[in-house]
């Protein structure tokens, strides 16, 4: 009896096992035609947009670039020169010091010859307590603000605190060790200036680091990863970014920007409340309470993603640090959806439905996305 039914699980497994994999070839190959026609859209329609014409405009929108910085005194720097040498005409550098234990702010306000300022801070989202701004005493570091707060014990508070110090009506979230091409500014904020339709996020390509020639926080070649983890991670990202996020955005049905590298429209991120200090995923349930916020209001938008590398990051390179990544990946996504739960019951049911199973499958089988 035990035996017969032993057998009979291990039937039934095999068939879903066998079901699954179908299903999830099929559905692959489906987001690979969507992301092949995105491209070859996007390729066709660079063609006749000259980005000359944008950087010209007198009606360019203005960039904050956020990216908070915890215990980063070794490179801290570097980093920050990379950040102020983007090319864009109308943007600003706001580095976050979260309440760092190391000689970060000490490097910062010496590198860049720092003042505290009187600043008008207006907490729209809450977070820590600030303790102070700084502005350069030197005008070629006239576009660099450091705000020095209170630890939050998270990328998403220091990421508030940074919101509420910026000036202009999009921000790019990055972060402080992150790789930045010197046009990302331009390439992500473009969608926000074309599209006839609200844009309310924007994000692209990210590729590994790992084993690249980098020096001072600048980029000077690009080699394949010489380490087995970050190879198969190399892959990985160029599957996720080009086939899985492409073809989402061809049917703006995006849930996640990475938190690397995004631009937000502020004004939705701090109606829809900023990022949740306490999310394990702070970037997949930012995107997810925006939506959330646009249809509750009746409002059309979009999510747009660029096919382009425009970001440069280390990955785990060990399989300990690697799993505890995934873990806390798989951790954050279970964490939205249930704090999201009652989006099934609600009028969006028809608009993320679909989205939020595939995501939760796909997470929870491995995949990024």
């Amino acid at each position: 009896m035990i035996i017969d039914f032993l057998y009979l699980l291990i039937h039934c497994y095999a068939i879903f096992a066998g079901i699954f994999s179908i299903a999830y070839i099929l559905f692959y190959v489906f987001l690979a035609i969507l992301s092949y026609f995105a491209i070859i859209k996007h390729v066709k329609y660079q063609r006749y947009l000259e980005e000359e014409v944008l950087l010209r405009s007198n009606h360019i929108l203005g960039v904050s670039v956020v990216a908070p910085a915890f215990n980063e005194g070794v490179n801290i720097v570097y980093n920050v020169k990379s950040l102020l040498s983007l090319t864009y005409p109308k943007y600003e550098v706001i580095i976050v010091n979260d309440g760092s234990t190391d000689d970060t702010l000490e490097k910062l306000i010496s590198e860049f010859d720092l003042a505290k300022i009187d600043f008008y801070y207006q907490e729209k989202i809450p977070t820590q307590p600030v303790r102070g701004h700084y502005r350069s005493k030197n005008p070629v570091y006239s576009k660099l603000l450091v705000v020095d707060k209170i630890n939050g014990k998270s990328k998403a508070d220091a990421s508030n605190a940074g919101i509420n110090s910026s000036q202009y009506p999009l921000f790019l979230c990055t972060d402080v060790d992150c790789i930045l091409k010197r046009d990302t500014i331009l390439k992500l904020a473009k969608p926000f200036m074309e599209s006839p339709r609200r844009v309310i996020a924007s994000g692209a390509g990210i590729r590994i680091s790992n084993s690249c020639d980098v020096k001072e926080g600048f980029l000077l070649k690009v080699h394949y990863p010489k380490e087995w983890y970050p190879r198969f991670q190399e892959l990985e990202y160029v599957r996720s970014f080009l086939f899985g996020r492409m073809a989402w955005s061809q049917i703006n049905g995006l849930l996640l920007v990475s938190g690397g590298l995004g631009m937000f429209d502020k004004e939705i991120v701090v109606n829809a409340g900023g990022y949740w200090h306490q999310s394990l995923g702070e970037d997949m349930e930012l995107i997810t309470r925006m939506r959330r916020y646009m249809h509750d209001n009746n409002k059309k938008f979009l999510i747009k993603y660029i096919p382009e590398s425009l970001c440069w990051t280390e990955v785990p390179s060990t399989k300990t640090v690697f799993l505890r990544q995934r873990i806390r990946w798989a951790r954050g996504l279970i964490q939205t959806l249930y704090l999201h739960r009652n989006v099934f019951e609600s009028k969006i049911w028809k608009n993320c439905i679909f989205n939020f199973t595939v995501l939760f499958f796909l997470r929870i089988h491995g995949s990024y996305y």
